[in-house]
């Protein structure tokens, strides 16, 4: 079996190739991000455990114990090397630790001919007036097609489309749903969605204060009625290997749960979970409306405001109504 390196030798190793600061304790080592890529790379904001070799980015969050994987996003010719200084821990994986300190992340890459809605106000194009219309319909407000970065195409693929765009924590694109303004005619399919792993996704990450309470809703175009600091499931779940979930656990941020109507049981499920981890969670009755987009912006925060706290009991009270 290979001897474990010492921390001034894997410090040497490091420092050979790449820029890196010794931290005053002399264990822990900081060099640029590769995964959130700051533009300026004097800003050494991932840190590498010396002793236990494990690494965490203060700007993008990104955790894990493969410096390996690391090594291997800024100098492949000495992933190598790397594996001699750094043998993986093979203890018991962390709640918090990224399961994609294994993978690549998925890349998506913005709707072709991708424009912002709200320059569009005036538009003689036909197309363009009508998704602006649509918008209005459905109750947005001028300050929700500002801040969702609700857009629109003329490319036919997304043509007569609302499209909601969500960018990460560094303003990069993640993830997007487009809606088609008609009804779909021929074509079962109103909506189109990146492919990509829903599971790794904060949708509209960019937006999120995780220090104040979180609303969380099943869809993007729920989003267009909620209140700003809030995001969405891609879905009606939320599970601890979801990367949303570990967030929220990781800055016990109190959430807001308000899931649609039809599968209103499951915020019970959802907030028991949360609760285990001892976050704190409000539960919105949404069951006056079928779908929380049908809502009133008015109208779900009148909601917002009489939504009750989570408690351990209401598990069991959920249950015997439904008997």
């Amino acid at each position: 079996m290979t001897r474990q390196k010492s921390i001034e030798e894997k410090f040497s190793f490091l420092e050979s190739f790449l820029n890196v600061n010794l931290s005053k304790d002399g264990v822990n080592a900081s060099i640029w991000c590769p995964f959130c890529k700051h533009p300026n790379k004097k800003k050494l904001k991932l840190v590498i455990h010396l002793e236990k070799n494990l690494y965490h980015c203060w700007i993008c969050s990104k955790k894990g114990s493969n410096i390996s994987y690391v090594i291997s996003k800024l100098n492949s010719s000495k992933v190598d090397s790397s594996s001699i200084y750094f043998q993986k821990s093979l203890r018991k994986k962390s709640l918090f630790e990224d399961e994609e300190d294994i993978e690549e992340i998925e890349l998506v890459e913005t709707p072709r001919g991708f424009k912002l809605l709200a320059n569009a106000f005036g538009s003689i194009n036909p197309d363009v007036r009508d998704v602006f219309k649509y918008a209005l319909k459905r109750g947005v407000s001028k300050h929700k097609i500002w801040f969702l970065r609700l857009g629109y195409s003329l490319d036919q693929e997304f043509r007569r489309s609302l499209i909601l765009p969500s960018l990460d924590a560094n303003g990069e694109i993640n993830f997007y749903t487009s809606r088609k303004i008609d009804e779909p005619g021929n074509s079962p399919f109103k909506y189109k969605n990146a492919d990509v792993k829903k599971k790794n996704i904060i949708f509209n990450e960019i937006n999120i204060d995780w220090n104040r309470p979180l609303t969380i809703v099943e869809g993007p175009l729920d989003l267009l009625k909620t209140n700003d600091n809030s995001t969405c499931l891609l879905g009606s779940s939320l599970t601890p290997d979801m990367k949303l979930f570990l967030k929220i656990v990781e800055n016990k941020t109190e959430v807001n749960l308000a899931l649609d109507s039809d599968v209103y049981y499951k915020s019970m499920q959802i907030a028991e979970v949360l609760y285990s981890y001892d976050v704190n969670v409000n539960i919105l009755d949404t069951r006056s409306a079928d779908d929380v987009g049908d809502m009133t912006h008015s109208q779900f925060m009148k909601t917002l405001d009489e939504a009750n706290l989570y408690k351990k009991e209401d598990t069991l009270l959920s249950k015997i109504a439904m008997l």
